[in-house]
């Protein structure tokens, strides 16, 4: 089995499709994009662009920005603006992490069993949150 071993395996362009089951709505959205990790320096910048579906309602955009740098044994990902998010591990086929933000819970489960297609599901909890969240990444081929 091929696993990413290093932050550039991520570099370059990918196609999302993306499920949300929203336990308190009492709805699924789907969502579809493309994510590109560009270099800047020795990090990467993620930045996604999909189009969101939301049940009863027009589509619309959702975009989003991280920071990827190489952490001790895999990747720190951080925030926009420069805060840690969580760690992804690599040379494990199933990591994963969790991320407090009081009074939410994020509990992050990667799985790379079919690298260089790969997914990662976020389980979100708190007092006004209880959804999940799938994410399927697949390499375009101009990549």
């Amino acid at each position: 089995m091929t696993l990413p071993g290093c932050l550039g395996d991520f570099a370059g362009d990918w196609r999302i499709t993306r499920e949300i089951t929203d336990a308190r709505a009492g709805q699924v959205l789907h969502a579809e994009g493309t994510a590109s990790l560009v270099w800047k320096g020795d990090a990467l910048i993620y930045g996604e662009a999909l189009r969101l579906q939301v049940p009863g309602q027009a589509p619309m955009q959702a975009t989003r920005r991280y920071l990827w740098q190489q952490g001790q044994g895999g990747i720190d990902i951080r925030f926009e603006d420069g805060r840690f998010f969580h760690h992804l591990a690599l040379g494990q086929d199933a990591p994963h992490d969790h991320h407090d933000c009081p009074p939410d819970s994020y509990d992050a489960a990667y799985d790379f069993t079919d690298w260089p297609v790969w997914s990662v599901v976020w389980t979100v909890s708190g007092p006004r949150k209880s959804y999940v969240m799938k994410s399927h990444y697949q390499r375009l081929r101009d990549s």
